[in-house]
């Protein structure tokens, strides 16, 4: 069983706007008490159903957006980033990517240390093609949405400019779900809210 591979160091061209149709936001206002990424928005993909809250303010971009490839095309992705946050060679970094794969077989728990060995070796591969990176979290079992799966946290430079990237690998039966949480290093603590409050409202489509 092969993996498909993660899209990695993502950014949004300048002058990017809004979506193609598949995109329900919905404004939803933070309950009394107010949140840490304050007000959000929901994000309902037509085509998979997963869903999850980023901030208020923040743009949609639909389709693929990374600039490093390792294999596998995915089935639908879209991207969600912040036009005032950092920008380097005419590129948004301060994002968040959530990419979807349909795998060969369906996913169970008894899988789960086999891919563990097939998400390091999607990151060994992503290491080859970027020098830079560095481990800052290393690999660990993590569950999202009712999803198990893996997640990495690692810094790179985007276009000369330091960043750090959280990678998430989650499984719902035939499908993986990847999600890249990514800013630049003098934004990283200032995002983190965001980037927790969308984790923690994701939910998968029905599983294939």
């Amino acid at each position: 069983m092969a993996l498909a591979f993660l899209l990695l160091l993502g950014a949004f061209v300048l002058g990017a706007c809004g979506s193609s149709g598949a995109t329900s936001g919905e404004t939803a206002s933070t309950a009394a008490g107010g949140s840490a990424a304050g007000d959000v928005k929901t994000y309902t993909d037509a085509n998979y159903g997963y869903s999850f809250d980023y901030p208020d303010g923040w743009e949609v971009q639909e389709g693929d957006s990374a600039d490093v490839t390792a294999g596998g095309s995915a089935a639908g992705s879209v991207g969600v980033y912040d036009p005032d946050g950092a920008v380097a060679d005419k590129t948004y970094i301060d994002l968040a990517q959530v990419s979807v794969y349909k795998l060969s077989v369906a996913i169970d728990s008894s899988m789960m240390p086999q891919i563990k060995t097939e998400v390091e070796a999607v990151l060994a591969s992503l290491e080859s093609q970027a020098a830079d990176m560095k481990t800052v979290e290393s690999l660990s079992q993590t569950t999202v949405g009712g999803m198990t799966g893996y997640k990495a946290t690692y810094s790179f430079s985007k276009s000369g400019a330091p960043v750090t990237s959280t990678l998430y690998f989650l499984f719902s039966g035939s499908l993986e779900y990847q999600l890249t949480l990514q800013a630049a290093d003098e934004n990283w603590e200032a995002k983190k809210p965001a980037f927790a409050t969308l984790v923690a409202s994701f939910k998968p489509g029905a599983s294939e």
